[in-house]
């Protein structure tokens, strides 16, 4: 009886003993992530704006407007609007602007605005236009005519860099004309005149490069070489170029020769060597 007994107070001592312990539960799910605030909806970005066309080119010319009284002064037009270097240039005996400049118009709008004044006379009652005045009547005439010019596009022609071109007789007043106005004409380019040069007086006229182009069969090509031989040997910057078949007169190539004549006198603050093309 005493051994039932503790039995059963034995199991009923584990049944409460298992009652009583404390139970380990398990832990609580982690609670799902927060939600990510959800940014507004952006529309498609809108494409830039196509910027405006470039405006077309602009016709070069050649054109004419008259200057003192019954004269015309012969000019061309960069393509590109805006601020340009001056190409002026003198034409010889007998020798209209239309020959003297029309053969290389497109060689001076890349470059800037060519003016090309018509000469004070006549060769005969109607014949082409000439010179008989003296270089400081041709240089003031030139001026003149750059003037007209200057007014037709205002603010366009820049005298920085200017370069003088002239062909015979045009071409020995060109020089006379550097001389007179020191930096004015820091660029000659002379055609058939072989005209007297020498460095120290070429660079007290503050004439920075020189380029001189003759015809190959005519009679100044021996002469205008020995003047670049002799600048060069001075140190100045010079060059020959030869129009091929030529005498007194164009090759057929001149515009690329005068595209080539400008880029050298331009870039010859480097001094580059001269010699003949």
């Amino acid at each position: 009886m005493d051994r039932d007994l503790s039995r059963s107070a034995l199991f009923a001592a584990i049944v409460v003993a298992t009652a009583c312990r404390p139970t380990t539960s398990a832990a609580p799910d982690a609670p799902p992530p927060a939600p990510s605030p959800s940014l507004p909806a952006t529309p498609d970005a809108a494409p830039p704006p196509t910027p405006p066309a470039p405006p077309p080119p602009r016709a070069i010319g050649p054109y004419e407007r008259p200057f003192d009284g019954k004269r015309d002064v012969y000019y061309v037009v960069p393509r590109k609007p805006g601020p340009a270097r001056l190409v002026a240039n003198l034409h010889g005996v007998c020798n209209p602007p239309g020959y003297a400049c029309g053969y290389w118009v497109n060689a001076a709008a890349d470059v800037g605005f060519l003016v090309c004044p018509t000469g004070n006379a006549r060769c005969g009652r109607d014949g082409p236009p000439t010179w008989t005045q003296p270089a400081a009547a041709m240089d003031a005439d030139l001026e003149k005519a750059i003037a007209v010019v200057d007014a037709e596009y205002p603010g366009e022609i820049s005298r920085e860099g200017s370069i003088l071109t002239g062909f015979s007789l045009g071409a020995y007043a060109a020089a006379q004309i550097a001389r007179a106005h020191p930096g004015r004409w820091p660029y000659l380019i002379l055609t058939e005149a072989d005209v007297p040069l020498d460095a120290a007086q070429l660079r007290a006229a503050g004439v920075r490069a020189v380029a001189l182009v003759a015809g190959e069969i005519g009679n100044q090509l021996a002469g205008e070489r020995r003047t670049v031989d002799k600048l060069t040997k001075q140190g100045f910057p010079a060059r020959l170029w030869v129009m091929k078949g030529a005498g007194h007169h164009y090759s057929a190539d001149i515009d690329a020769i005068m595209s080539e004549a400008m880029a050298f006198v331009v870039s010859a603050g480097d001094a580059p060597d001269a010699g003949d093309r």
